[in-house]
């Protein structure tokens, strides 16, 4: 008997370094390979969406809860989106200023739990 534990990896040709949430032109926000793998997002169904508008950040709350405002994840293979073209247009972001790859801080938040953030920098 070996006295190591040997584990294959099967992920050959995975983006898994790439740790990011993009903003799209779609308006909808994607969860990169990195980022969805790492953070286990396929055990989510819905996510819930704030913005600081005075630091210019949003906030992403991953849940399985119907709650109100939650949008419903797409998931793909190895990666996820989210359309969220209300969340644009009720806060009157105009994604194509943020248009690309945030890579998230995760932040514990008292009351709203486990967040990623996003800052929105501008493209200039």
């Amino acid at each position: 008997m070996s006295e190591y534990n040997f584990v294959r990896f099967t992920k050959r040709g995975s983006k898994l370094g790439n740790y990011a949430i993009s903003v799209n032109a779609s308006y909808s926000f994607g969860f990169l390979t990195g980022f969805y793998t790492r953070e286990n997002i396929s055990k989510f169904k819905k996510v819930v969406l704030f913005l600081d508008k005075a630091k210019k950040a949003i906030a992403f709350n991953f849940t399985n809860d119907d709650s109100e405002g939650a949008f419903t994840i797409s998931h793909g293979n190895n990666n996820g989106s989210v359309s969220a073209r209300s969340f644009f247009i009720g806060n009157d972001l105009k994604q194509e200023e943020f248009l690309g790859q945030k890579i998230p801080k995760k932040e514990k938040d008292d009351r709203l739990g486990t967040l990623y953030v996003i800052d929105l920098i501008s493209k200039e």
